[in-house]
This record gives C-alpha cells, sequence and structure tokens, in this order.
C-alpha cells in the first residue's frame, strides 16, 4: 500500500522503500491520490504496463526515475530519426542475408525513407518522440495530391505502401523501445480498379501490334534497334516491368525456344515458350544478330540512349505505342493480362497460365482470368462443339449387353 503525506504546500508518495518516496509535484489531494493509484496499479501489473507511459509526464522527473527504476522499467532512449533508419537499415541487411527479404523490398522502403526524410527536414523535425499521429496526418495529405499525379503511374510508390512501409518502420521502433507508440497505423489495402487487371480487347491489341510493325525492322538488309522490342516482349510473355528491363541474354535460349527467369518479385522460376509464329522469337533473333551481345547483357536496350531502361522509359514507350495505336490507358501491367487472358484461351489450363506467370492458381483466378467478352466466347465456342453428356449416354445395344 502506497499512501501520500503533505510536505509543506504539495504532497509526496509515502512508501515502505525509499525508492517509493518522492515528491508529486501537486498540492490537490485528490490528484496525489489518483496518482498513488496508478502507480500502485503499474507496480502491480510489471515493468511492461502502459501505465508507465502515462505517469512519465505526470510525476516530476527525478521521482518517476526512482520509481521506474525500482520497478525494472527499461529507459526510453531520446533517438533521432537518423538513427532510427541507421538502425532499421542494418537490421533489413542482417535479414538480405538470411534470405527473408529481397533486393527490391529494401529498395522499396529506401525510396519512402528518402521521401520521408525530406519532409521532416523541411519541418525541422528530427526527433522520433516528436514524430506524432499530427504529423503522420500532415505527410498524408501532402502526399494524396502527389501519388494521384502523373508521375505516381510511373512507378513511384503510392500512398498504401508508403504508409506500409512505415508503419512496419516505426514498429520496428517501438520494439526497439525508441517510441511509447506508433503514429502510422497499418493501413487497408484499397479495393481500387487499377488493382484489377485490365487486358486489353482483340482489337486494342491487334492495333498495337499493327502500330509496332508500322515501324519494324525486321524485313531490312541491315536491321537496326527495334524500338519495339519491349512491347513484344511484354507482350509474349506477360513479365512484371521490372522483370523485363532486367533480362539478361543468358536467359533465352534460342535452341529450346524458351526464356528461363527468375522473378524479382517473389523468387518463383518461369519458363515461358517461344513460337515461331509470334513475332518475339524473331525479333530478338533480329537483335542479338544486330548487337552479338555477351550474356550478362540485357535483352532490353533504350535506342535512345543505349543503355538498359528504368522503369518509367518503359512504362512511356508503352504509353507512347497505346498514342500511335489509338489506345487508350495503355500500360505495361495491362499487357501482363493480356498475356494471361491470350494464354487461357491457347491452353484452356489455368496451372499452365499460373506457371508462365509465376503466381498461384489463386492469384490468376482473382485478377487475371475475369470472364472477359473473348474468354466467354471461347467457352461458348467450346460448349457449342461439344458433346457434353450426350456422348455417356448408353446404347440400346449396351443396355442389352449389361442385362445379359
Amino acid at each position: 500500500m502506497i499512501g501520500i503525506r503533505p510536505r509543506g504546500k504539495v504532497y509526496h508518495l509515502d512508501g515502505q522503500s525509499h525508492a517509493l518516496r518522492g515528491t508529486l509535484g501537486t498540492r490537490s489531494r485528490d490528484v496525489a491520490l489518483s496518482l498513488s493509484y496508478r502507480i500502485e496499479t503499474a507496480l502491480a501489473v510489471g515493468p511492461h504496463s502502459t501505465i508507465w507511459a502515462e505517469l512519465r509526464p505526470a510525476l516530476p522527473s527525478g521521482t518517476f526515475a526512482r520509481i521506474s527504476k525500482y520497478a525494472g522499467v527499461q529507459p526510453k532512449v531520446a533517438a533521432t530519426w537518423k538513427e532510427l533508419r541507421d538502425l532499421f537499415e542494418l537490421d533489413q541487411k542482417k535479414r538480405l542475408k538470411m534470405g527473408e527479404l529481397s533486393q527490391q523490398t529494401i529498395d522499396n522502403y529506401e525510396k519512402t525513407l528518402n521521401v520521408v526524410e525530406v519532409f521532416l527536414v523541411k519541418r525541422r523535425t528530427s526527433m522520433l518522440r516528436d514524430i506524432d499521429c499530427a504529423i503522420a496526418d500532415e505527410f498524408c495529405t501532402l502526399r494524396i495530391d502527389h501519388v494521384k499525379s502523373r508521375q505516381c503511374m510511373s512507378g513511384r510508390p503510392s500512398l498504401y505502401f508508403d504508409l506500409s512501409h512505415l508503419h512496419r518502420v516505426f514498429t520496428f521502433a517501438c520494439q526497439r523501445g525508441l517510441l511509447e507508440t506508433n503514429p502510422f497505423p497499418a493501413p487497408k489495402r484499397p479495393r481500387l480498379e487499377r488493382h484489377n487487371a485490365r487486358p486489353f480487347s482483340a482489337d486494342e491489341l491487334s492495333r498495337l501490334e499493327s502500330a509496332a510493325k508500322q515501324s519494324s525492322a525486321h524485313d531490312q538488309l541491315f536491321p537496326s534497334a527495334d524500338e519495339w522490342l519491349p512491347f513484344w516482349l511484354l507482350r509474349y510473355t506477360g513479365m512484371r516491368p521490372n522483370d523485363a528491363i532486367s533480362l539478361q541474354w543468358r536467359e533465352v535460349d534460342f535452341c529450346t525456344r524458351k526464356i528461363v527467369h527468375v522473378c524479382h518479385k517473389n523468387h518463383k522460376e518461369v519458363s515461358i515458350p517461344l513460337h515461331t509464329e509470334d513475332d518475339l522469337l524473331s525479333a530478338l533473333e533480329v537483335e542479338y544478330q544486330r548487337r552479338k551481345p555477351l550474356p550478362s547483357e540485357t535483352v532490353l536496350l533504350n535506342s535512345n540512349t543505349g543503355r538498359a531502361f528504368a522503369y518509367d522509359q518503359l512504362y512511356d514507350l508503352i504509353v507512347k505505342l497505346g498514342r500511335l495505336a489509338g489506345v487508350s490507358d495503355a500500360n505495361p501491367y495491362r499487357l501482363r493480362g493480356t498475356f494471361a487472358v491470350d494464354m487461357l484461351i491457347r491452353t484452356n489450363s489455368i496451372y499452365a497460365v499460373a506457371k508462365y506467370l509465376g503466381n498461384t492458381i489463386k492469384m490468376v483466378e482473382r485478377h487475371y482470368s475475369p470472364f472477359v467478352d473473348e474468354l466467354q466466347e471461347h467457352s461458348r465456342s467450346i460448349a457449342q462443339h461439344g458433346a457434353g453428356l450426350k456422348q455417356f449416354v448408353t446404347t440400346t445395344s449396351q443396355q442389352e449387353r449389361t442385362r445379359s
């Protein structure tokens, strides 16, 4: 039992141990009784009680330090944003070596942390304890306009991923005892239309292919760089943009006519066939003969810079082709959905399409096999020409044979 007693005009704690004595910094008996009750409750719960966070600003610093030390409460370190970032990135490097993270994940976190750092510098905020919910709300408000702009559609992290990254970073800070509470709550994943695959229709795809072939150099005696090779690669492999721009020639096997590549996102190996009737195989052969590249060189080169594509450059190239073909809202991800639908119609096997995409069957069903007009027409054609249950009807002779 912890009591209180007046000493002069201020109330003090009156505990059995010297550590449980000290000024409460108040002249009100009611406030002093409330503080003593909360202290007694916190001591009963132990050093991990959430009441200690409430008592820290309510008690004089000397009194709180003495009582919290007696209870075994770990002192909070006044850390800076830079110290948190250094600790977090060091932990990420360790997890990378253990195979728990990919380099692409670390790069994505780095982009978000760079944005936050610029924001905090402008606000002249460096201490973690100063980053509260109000600052988190201000950051969200400033980012909303950015993620809705054209820059966001060129591969910058969306607001959802920014907030997911920050929630993880500040959870790490709380686990390390650098913060009491996380100012960035876990965001809910938005259910937006652009998160679902929107494959091109057959007519849109035909216009895109026609526009690409108009400037094709395949039939020239001395072919130059094919500007639309990235389109053909995305069209006939369904690769994610980051996988397409990092694809190396060692992963293209002309003998077996297939591309074998390990996806950056989930580290799954995909084996995509190259068919002679498709434009991709001939485009790759022409490009290989023109460049005579090393196995370690990337397949795609930007014809304007002579270097490997950046994400924005690949995205803008497909947008440019869409404008030439009169197809609105053309982007690399729509080609991934188009490839999925094309392969579903060709193979009639969702398992094979999942293998080509490096996804699970459930993911293909959810995102890449909506009942679009082309798939509906394909299913109707199969149903129209198929025998169905009629082929299993027992004939009269078979029935007589069964009876005898």
